[in-house]
Order: structure tokens, then sequence, then C-alpha cells
């Protein structure tokens, strides 16, 4: 049983860092068409010859459009207006949609310029390899960690501490393994294809990341969990 709930867990937070919480409850009959016209939007924009507009949209989308629900009184309408359940079911939908297109658009990122970086390819593949199974595995070890609701910046959206600071895990030795070496794979798929848009992009995407945590995130953290 124990095993079990192991498998359980680890796939329900793959799926979550993916972008698919699996407690959305009744929000998950409108959460699955929309990943899957995420799928068909990025299907067109390949067809269509739009990989770049696509790749900005989704960096657009998310780093934007995380900031302003976060850090300004977006998140308090929706929290008078719709309940605080029904708010933090609906914000988790699209912050989970704003995962699953960031990661669309590196993917897309990747596909424009093809082959622009010359690497041997013992050298791309290996790369390829060691940020994969580093970046990845560190930001699944830290959400292990700290919880779903936390990668999903529950606590900023709420106003509020759901949880304390930990040191365990990647924590012990990285002050913060989700942005920094836990973001290490986003250059694994212009690694791939060989791209340097797609390496420019998503070293774009970690810079933003970085920005949206001292603006946005780091002044929350330190009102909250003034104790930590």
């Amino acid at each position: 049983m124990n095993i079990l709930k192991t498998l359980w867990k680890a796939t329900d937070i793959f799926l979550a860092m993916s972008g698919l919480r699996l407690d959305a409850g009744r929000f998950l009959m409108a959460w699955i068409p929309l990943l899957g016209a995420c799928v068909c939007l990025i299907y067109q924009a390949e067809r269509h010859g739009c990989l770049v507009e696509f790749a900005i949209a989704s960096w657009v989308f998310y780093y934007v459009g995380i900031s302003l629900i976060l850090g300004t009184r977006i998140k308090r309408v929706m929290l008078e207006k719709l309940g605080e359940n029904n708010a933090t079911k609906l914000y988790d939908m699209i912050c989970g949609l704003m995962f699953f297109n960031i990661g669309s658009g590196m993917g897309a990122a990747a596909l424009h310029a093809m082959g622009t970086i010359d690497l041997p390819p013992a050298q791309q593949w290996g790369l390829f390899w060691l940020l994969t199974v580093v970046g990845l595995g560190v930001k699944f070890w830290a959400t292990w960690i700290v919880g779903v609701n936390t990668y999903y910046f529950r606590d900023l959206f709420l106003e509020k501490s759901h949880g304390e600071f930990t040191a365990r895990g990647p924590y012990k030795w990285l002050a913060n393994p989700m942005y920094g070496v836990g973001n290490l794979h986003s250059y694994c798929p212009a690694l791939l294809t060989g791209s340097l848009f797609g390496l420019w992009f998503a070293l774009g995407c970690h810079l933003s990341i970085y920005a949206f945590y001292f603006f946005v995130e780091r002044p929350f953290i330190r009102r909250t969990y003034q104790h930590a």
C-alpha cells in the first residue's frame, strides 16, 4: 500500500508540474479540454510558421500573467466575487495552463532556427541528459518536499501562510532550487534541436522567473514568514 501511495503521489506531482492537477474536482471538465486546445494551438503555430509568435505569447501569458494575478488586486477581486474555494480552483486552472504553455513555448522556440548550434553529438546528448536529470530531478524533489500548493503559489494567491519553511531535501544546499538548478532542463529542447534562438528563449524564461521572485514573491515571503 505504501508503494502505491508513493507512486500515486509521484504521478500527481509530475502531472501538476506539467499543468494538470488531479485534485481539481469538477474543474477537470474544463481543464482537460483546455490543455487539449493548447496542444492544437502549438500544432497550428508550427503549421503556419508562427513558432516565434507562439513562444513570445506563452512568455507573456505566464510571466506577465502570473505577476499581474499575484502582484495586483486581481486575486482579491477573484476571491471577493467567486468565494475562496471557486476562486482558488479557477486560479489553479489558469496557473496550470500557464505552466503547460510556457513548456510548449520552449518547445516552439526550440523548433525555430534548428541546427544553428554546432555541437558534437556526444557533447549535445551529454548536456541534454545531464541537464534533464539534474534540472527536472531537483524541481521534482523540491515539489515533493514543499507540496503542489506551494508550486502553484497558493499562499501568494490567498495572501496567507499555508506551511513552514523547510530545510529538507534540496533546500539543505540550495536557497531556491525551484528557480535555479530546477530550471536547467528548460535548455534541453534547444540543445536537442540545436536552436540558438531556443537557448536564448530558455535563458530569458530563466531570468524572468527570478524577476518574478524578486519583485512579487520575495516581498510577500518577507511579510508573511517574518519568523523564518
